[in-house]
């Protein structure tokens, strides 16, 4: 017997990943420039990053970082402590950051404005750039890997409600239409931008 149930994570349709990827390839400069020439360090990072895993419950992305994170030198503790949903041990000065990534996947990328300029005049330009920059791909990146689990389950017999096979695998195949243009503003950047200081 098939098994119908609904999945509870956010997963995409066309709709959906269109309107992430428009925003994506708009600001696909700044992550270039955040991957290339970072203001925030990995740790800061890992953390905003972590912070929006924990939202979303991709479980791809939250071992990836997890690897990540224990490689970079953070705690084990530590990395418990951000999946489960909590800043205890994560530095004063980033809490703000941390807090606004858990918001904006809280409201599905939809942040309040006066919480989104407070980021701003805490950050200031830059780093909020390197900030945004992280949230943005994990946002991407998570709900990626929510549609491939949903696709599994389903290959393995349990259909997914609100949601369809070709919906899923339509949605797996274009979301890899942004990497021919992430690596060509990478090379462009590599050949025409000198490294500067961006603090």
């Amino acid at each position: 017997m098939t098994i119908k149930r609904k999945f509870d994570k956010r997963i995409y349709n066309l709709k959906t990943l269109n309107d992430d990827m428009r925003k994506f390839i708009s600001h696909a400069d700044f992550f270039v420039e955040t991957i290339l020439n970072p203001v925030i360090s990995k740790h800061f990072s890992e953390r905003v990053s972590m912070s929006v895993i924990q939202v979303n419950g991709c479980k791809l992305c939250s071992y990836t970082h997890t690897k990540n994170a224990l490689k970079s030198g953070m705690s084990k503790e530590e990395v418990e402590v951000l999946l489960s949903g909590g800043f205890e041990g994560a530095p004063k000065e980033e809490l703000e950051a941390l807090l606004f990534a858990q918001h904006y996947a809280d409201t599905k990328g939809n942040p309040d404005l006066e919480t989104k300029q407070k980021l701003l005049n805490i950050y200031g330009k830059e780093k909020t750039k390197d900030i945004m920059s992280h949230i943005l791909l994990m946002m991407m990146t998570n709900l990626h890997g929510n549609t491939m689990e949903a696709f599994k389950m389903r290959l393995k017999g349990e259909k997914i409600e609100n949601s369809s096979f070709w919906q899923e695998l339509i949605c797996i195949i274009h979301f890899f239409k942004i990497m021919p243009i992430i690596l060509f503003k990478m090379i462009k950047y590599k050949i025409f931008t000198k490294k500067n200081s961006r603090n």
